[in-house]
């Protein structure tokens, strides 16, 4: 404080004016954050720093627009993305940053553990925040808005404009609501992104991404005989006397005293000695040069922290997960799909049978609606068992004709359609057929796998009589799967056989929040997943023979329980 100077020199709002010039004066670039950062934030009452994760400064200055960060968990990672958003406030005038997490409550718990911790123990920082607005999901600096936000659902992308978005845990958040957070950058000329986040499975979230991007890897000189490699758990961590594969240690193994876990090494797979994996032996290099994306990715790994995160560490580690999968996501940064996560192949070509050996007594289908509707008809055994006869696509302007002369063809009792985006087509074919019934996927908590509404004819309102099926979505690809790997979904062998095992392996389960649950829910990858949804369709449409307008006299009917 300057006692020689007037009152109003020491006041707040003089501070937070001058905090404001300063702002304005500051040069925008990405050397300038990382000066600030180590400048004006701190850590553990001392001045941030890079060291021991020196890796990240080469993340900060990449003057990529876009940078997708795949990572192993517990590398400092989001907390200096929480230090380059507060830079960027401050630093630059008039400049917004909207930061997401899967739920709104882990943005406000993050706000709360990260943000607000670096802004009290900096002078600097709580100087420039305004106390007008500075709470667990907003806080302003001068003319720049700092927003945590949550992406789980519609409502949460605020509409608001933003110059740069961080979507932090990339493969546990809404992938449809982190794209509508993206329009918030339409009008800004800086409409930087960054994403991050642990791996799931292959092919989605924050792999897809990095997939399609410039992709970086920390590579590794071997201090010994000059060979560069990326380092890798299951390649390059060796364990003295020890002669199985990583994979294959078990808990019981920690009890055995010829066990040398506490002294395992990153060998170089060169010469086979132990390495440095100090920064002084470490340099990003990127793979695909030659590959025109927009976006930087960078690949990090434990590795790249090894005064923090030791090769026993990741060894003690490797027995603590129930999935092997989870240890690969989030110790390894690696991602990987296992039997809880989609089909394999083996057990769709189980599935597949050369002809039909008859026995079924009733036949139903199923119609996934678009550009080209995928049919699937199935006989309905006995004992419940499905065994696919047909599957077709069909032109969208060919549908009605189409599925009328398969109907009448296989005797079909009951069909479920799905009702979006073709709602009138489907309205028209339920003129035609009194047992076809619109689905709509929803969301429940309750243990139906579909509930059956009828609604019947109003003249004064001018309504056409409706039937639909509500169907929910995630526990009925859950039963689907069920069903297949039991051997009560069988396929007779056609042309399609191809076709059918993409589009079944085509979606997966993965973890989401869901009102602010995480839960396993079925994801469309990057491929086609139309007879999937047909599939589901004609699972449904099995469990529901004998259901007619007739009989359900316009009442709403739960059907379908787990297990029936």
């Amino acid at each position: 404080m300057n006692t020689n100077a007037p009152d109003y020199v020491n006041s707040e709002a003089f501070r937070r004016h001058i905090s404001r010039l300063r702002s304005s004066l500051a040069a925008h670039g990405h050397d300038t954050t990382c000066e600030f950062i180590t400048e004006h934030t701190y850590i553990r009452g001392r001045k941030f720093s890079f060291k021991d994760h020196e890796y990240q400064e080469k993340i900060l200055r990449d003057n990529s627009q876009e940078k997708v960060v795949k990572k192993a968990a517990q590398m400092g990672l989001s907390e200096i993305f929480a230090r380059l958003a507060l830079a960027k406030s401050v630093l630059v005038n008039g400049f917004s940053t909207i930061y997401t997490l899967p739920a709104a409550t882990a943005a406000q718990n993050f706000m709360k553990t990260r943000i607000d911790p670096v802004i009290d123990s900096s002078e600097y920082l709580r100087d420039a925040v305004s106390g007008d607005i500075d709470n667990s999901s907003m806080k302003q600096f001068g003319d720049s808005f700092l927003y945590l936000k949550g992406a789980q659902v519609d409502r949460q992308a605020i509409s608001v404009p933003a110059d740069l978005l961080i979507n932090d845990e990339v493969d546990n958040s809404s992938q449809e609501v982190m794209t509508l957070y993206e329009s918030r950058l339409n009008h800004s000329s800086y409409a930087e992104k960054i994403k991050l986040s642990t791996p799931s499975i292959p092919d989605f979230g924050i792999d897809l991404l990095f997939k399609e991007s410039r992709q970086h890897f920390n590579l590794c000189k071997c201090n010994h005989c000059g060979h560069w490699f990326f380092p890798q758990y299951y390649e390059n961590v060796v364990i003295p006397d020890f002669n199985r594969d990583l994979d294959r240690i078990t808990k019981g193994d920690f009890r055995s005293h010829s066990f040398r876990w506490q002294e395992a090494y990153v060998a170089c797979p060169e010469c086979w000695k132990p390495v440095d994996l100090g920064p002084a032996n470490r340099e990003w290099v990127v793979k695909n040069p030659g590959d025109a994306y927009v976006a930087a990715g960078y690949q990090c790994s434990p590795f790249d922290c090894p005064a923090i995160i030791k090769p026993s560490a990741l060894i003690k580690s490797s027995v603590e997960y129930k999935r092997p999968q989870d240890f690969r996501n989030q110790r390894l940064g690696e991602s990987m799909e296992d039997k809880e996560s989609s089909f394999d192949l083996e057990e769709l070509n189980r599935a597949l049978i050369s002809e039909y050996p008859g026995g079924g007594f009733s036949y139903v289908m199923g119609l996934d609606m678009g550009l080209i509707c995928w049919c699937t008809i199935a006989a309905v055994c006995g004992d419940g068992t499905l065994i696919i006869v047909k599957t077709e696509g069909i032109p969208m302007h060919k549908v009605k004709q189409r599925r009328a002369e398969l109907a009448k063809q296989y005797r079909v009792r009951m069909t479920v359609v799905d009702s979006v985006p073709y709602a009138e087509t489907v309205l028209s074919m339920q003129q035609d057929d009194n047992n076809l019934f619109a689905a709509v996927y929803v969301e429940t908590k309750g243990i139906e796998l579909f509930r059956v509404k009828d609604q019947e004819e109003d003249d004064e309102k001018a309504q056409e009589q409706i039937k639909q099926v509500n169907v929910v979505r995630n526990r009925g690809f859950d039963q689907v799967m069920l069903e297949l790997r039991s051997g009560r979904i069988l396929k007779v062998m056609d042309e399609n056989d191809d076709l059918w095992k993409e589009h079944l392996r085509d979606q997966k389960r993965v973890k989401e929040f869901r009102n602010e649950e995480l839960i396993m829910v079925w994801k469309k990858s990057k491929g086609d997943d139309h007879l999937h949804h047909s599939l589901l369709y004609t699972l449904v449409a099995s469990r529901m023979l004998g259901v007619s307008a007739g009989v359900l006299e316009g009442v709403p009917i739960i059907l379908g329980k787990f297990g029936v």
